[in-house]
């Protein structure tokens, strides 16, 4: 997949989730909305950075060695969760507690992952089925 087309499925992802993501937050009297906002300002960042160039890393490396898509998931998922220990390394070395953030964080990167990934395939299917015509 092409570095346009990873950034127009980052942008996908980052708008899809901005609206799921809130469902995940709902207490009483909070603004279930402002709360994606602010998860999603933190980590529409990572998913433009560390997100897109370990994607092609792991995009190319399964092509290489023919691994399935699972293996791609998983692969993903990992990298999330390394983005999620540098995100809770920060937080420690700032004077917090990650431990209360890392259940919270740890749901986060398995949606924001499922979600990228998802729209992955349904971008190569539509691409493949263009590319036939």
């Amino acid at each position: 997949m092409m570095l346009s087309q990873k950034l127009f499925v980052s942008t996908l992802t980052a708008m899809f989730t901005f609206f799921i993501l809130p469902l995940f937050f709902i207490e009483e009297n909070a603004n279930d909305y402002f709360i994606g906002f602010v998860v999603s300002s933190v980590t529409i960042p990572f998913i433009f950075t560390f997100g897109l160039f370990t994607s092609i890393i792991i995009g190319n490396f399964c092509r290489k060695y023919h691994l399935k898509k699972i293996i791609s998931f998983l692969l993903h998922i990992a990298s999330g969760v390394i983005c999620l220990m540098i995100f809770a390394v920060y937080i420690f070395i700032t004077g917090g507690s990650p431990e209360g953030y890392f259940q919270t964080g740890l749901m986060i990167v398995l949606l924001y992952v499922t979600v990228y990934f998802y729209i992955e395939i349904v971008m190569k299917k539509i691409s493949k089925r263009a590319d036939s015509l």
